[in-house]
């Protein structure tokens, strides 16, 4: 491994690092410093790619590496979360809530190795759904887990299906000034409460845009072709 490799690297194990201390916070109660975690993974799981690219230091490793710290800390972080939580409802609930989240993840991460697509991303990435289950859990809406039980299970089917979702990188136009003024209460006011209802406002809308932009604009990415199953890493 060369010194350009391991930067990026690194930011995916602060990913990794964010996801494991979410699961400690959540054990021990703190659902504000939990909340706080899994979005400061979520920053640096946005970086981590970018830096690579620009440093030329894509490898089939970094991509292997990435996508188990994003089953940490997007799949069972939040999943566990939601378990600690609400630890007043049944056990059976409490774990079958979880359990259905986490696998929907990892069926989706596995889906995205096993049979990459061009174009669009198939189903929701686990990277949206993990912050939103967090967002509903820990925010300040009060969702009960009847509530949080119901996003959570809505939020793995999306990730289980096929519905084509449009890749970060070619965002609408109109979503950015949202995202901008959504972030705005965030720099003057830094309060976890604050955090989930930005996060909430930011994933919301780019599932809703996932779900019905085709409708509207037929410029929507489309998954291009059949998957294809590969042998081997891909470039």
């Amino acid at each position: 491994m060369t010194f350009r490799q391991s930067l990026p690297m690194a930011v995916t194990m602060l990913t990794l690092a964010c996801g494991l201390a979410a699961l400690e916070a959540a054990r021990t109660g703190a659902w504000d410093a939990s909340l706080r975690l899994i979005l400061l993974a979520a920053i640096a799981d946005g970086v981590d790619g970018p830096l690579a690219r620009w440093l030329g230091a894509t490898s089939a490793m970094g991509e292997q590496l990435d996508s188990l710290a994003d089953m940490v800390a997007f799949g069972i972080a939040p999943a566990f979360l939601f378990s600690a939580y609400y630890d007043r409802v049944p056990d059976a609930v409490r774990f079958g809530g979880a359990l259905v989240f986490v696998l929907a993840g990892a069926y989706r991460l596995a889906r995205y190795h096993a049979q990459p697509t061009d174009g669009a991303f198939c189903g929701l990435p686990i990277t949206v759904a993990g912050p939103l289950l967090t967002a509903t859990v820990a925010g300040p809406f009060g969702a009960g887990a009847r509530e949080a039980g119901a996003v959570g299970i809505g939020l793995a089917a999306l990730m289980a299906c096929h519905h084509p979702f449009p890749p970060f990188a070619q965002p609408r136009r109109w979503l950015l000034p949202a995202i901008a003024a959504a972030s705005l209460p965030v720099a003057l006011w830094p309060r976890g409460e604050t955090l989930a209802v930005v996060v909430a406002l930011t994933f919301g809308l780019y599932v809703v845009w996932g779900l019905v932009g085709r409708v509207v604009n037929d410029d929507v990415p489309r998954i291009d072709g059949e998957v294809r199953e590969v042998v081997g890493p891909r470039p």
